[in-house]
């Protein structure tokens, strides 16, 4: 949405070629506005990129925006109607953009969870053993 418009209408693929299809578009607009639903997997690429490139955006949480949104009777849930309801929300009533944490904070954090996984799959392969 460009000024509360709808200006394109298009999927992307969720890999490089669809993130650079974006970024063409957005180099397109001043100041453009991001924003998308959290859905872990899917949406961690694109949060990759967007921090890569340095471009600024709102991550909701799902909950969050069917809250945000569900005075607009989004009775059928696609991912069109996600991203127009998400677009239109951003313009009529901006949200918090999300706070980017340094790049060795976010290494830490990855680096904690292999730990954790690790460590959690030590404890339970010493279980059968002792079974």
């Amino acid at each position: 949405m460009v000024n509360g418009q709808k200006v394109n209408d298009y999927a992307i693929s969720n890999d490089m070629v669809g993130f650079n299809q974006l970024l063409g578009d957005l180099k397109q607009v001043t100041k453009p506005q991001i924003i998308f639903e959290a859905t872990g997997v899917y949406s961690r690429r694109l949060q990759a990129f967007l921090d890569m490139h340095e471009l600024r955006y709102v991550m909701m949480n799902p909950l969050e925006a069917k809250r945000k949104t569900k005075d607009d009777l989004h009775q059928n849930k696609t991912d069109k109607l996600d991203a127009l309801y998400l677009a239109k929300l951003q313009s009529e009533h901006p949200q918090r953009l999300a706070y980017v944490q340094s790049k060795e904070y976010q290494e830490l954090m990855a680096n904690n969870r292999i730990y954790e996984q690790a460590s959690h799959d030590l404890i339970t392969n010493k279980n059968r053993l002792h079974k």
